[in-house]
């Protein structure tokens, strides 16, 4: 049992991940900065995930604690381990991914350096997945700093700016717990970009800085054996972009303090949205719907795309139908199309 409350608390949400969530646990009590805790909150797993936890749990001298739920989704999980930590930080670590042994040493070093003006810390991350190519998350979001440490001041406009892929993720992330708290957890409303929505918020609270090393091993199976519910409804695009729609809302509304142009990339980004919305009601015939939705993306940005599928909704919808099928590639999915 440690003397003194832990420096970090490790909050890492699991389900049915028997196979894999040992590894990550074993990957936190490798780190070379051991002054933390491990909260494992269970959401619900039937695969014998709990049995096989409770042997760590015994043999971690108090280090680690196992929480159970009912299956609520991992919003709600790391809201729970969140309101148990103990820790003046702390750090996320999904089930199936790893934490290289420095991870956190490397963090606090940034922090000691920077922490006046930091509330949180990010690191480089690797995508792993069967392949021997190993990309890093900054290489592959585009965003290549150039110092081994730094700042990052502009954290709100880097999440909003498209790209392929979020430069913070969740997994590399340490931050002080009251910060956590401040900005509300994880939104249970969200059944997949819960943990962006959850770093956007924080960026509106404090300035990062970062460790420009590959400190974590992501991985990355397919969403469907990713993410938690039926298989079958993260193939639907109107799921996908019902979710998107609620995260691009919310953070508009979320403060009139925003810099003028992260608001203008989010309503560029809500314009995708509801063109999204109308090539699906396009292509499911529903014109009138189709007419609403684009009406929505020219208030939020109007181009000179979205002034011509404004009028030929109105004008010739079967027209703008046929557009859409030729450009889609009669694939059946107008998530594909930008137009």
């Amino acid at each position: 049992m440690m003397g003194g409350p832990p420096t970090v608390s490790v909050i890492i949400p699991t389900y049915n991940r028997a196979s894999l969530v040992s590894a990550a646990v074993k990957s936190v009590m490798a780190q070379t900065h051991s002054e933390l805790e491990i909260i494992i909150v269970d959401d619900g797993s039937s695969d014998g995930t709990e049995q096989m936890l409770r042997s760590f749990v015994e043999g971690s001298g108090g280090r680690i604690s196992y929480i159970r739920q009912d299956n609520q989704g991992v919003s709600a999980a790391r809201n729970n381990g969140v309101a148990l930590a103990r820790g003046e930080w702390i750090a996320f670590l999904d089930s199936d991914d790893v934490w290289l042994p420095e991870k956190l040493e490397w963090q606090f070093r940034a922090l000691r350096q920077f922490g006046g003006r930091c509330g949180a810390c990010y690191t480089n991350a690797r995508f792993v997945y069967g392949a021997d190519n190993k990309p890093t998350v900054f290489e592959v979001s585009g965003v290549l700093h150039r110092e081994v440490i730094g700042v990052l001041t502009d954290a709100t406009r880097l999440i909003v700016t498209p790209r392929r892929t979020m430069p913070i993720w969740l997994q590399t992330l340490i931050v002080r717990a009251e910060l956590v708290r401040r900005a509300g957890g994880f939104d249970p409303q969200l059944r997949f970009g819960e943990d962006e929505d959850c770093v956007f918020r924080l960026a509106c609270l404090t300035n990062f800085c970062f460790v420009n090393i590959p400190l974590v091993d992501i991985a990355r199976a397919p969403a469907r054996e990713r993410h938690i519910g039926p298989s079958e409804m993260w193939d639907r695009f109107d799921f996908r972009l019902r979710q998107v729609q609620y995260r691009w809302d919310k953070w508009l509304d979320l403060s009139t303090d925003l810099p003028q142009d992260v608001r203008r990339l989010i309503l560029r980004n809500l314009r995708s949205v509801h063109s999204g919305w109308a090539n699906w009601y396009l292509w499911n015939e529903d014109y009138e719907n189709a007419r609403r939705a684009i009406s929505r993306a020219a208030r939020c940005d109007m181009t000179p795309g979205i002034a011509l599928k404004w009028i030929l909704t109105r004008v010739s919808p079967r027209l703008a139908l046929r557009i859409l099928a030729l450009r889609e590639g009669k694939r059946g999915d107008p998530s594909r199309v930008a137009w």
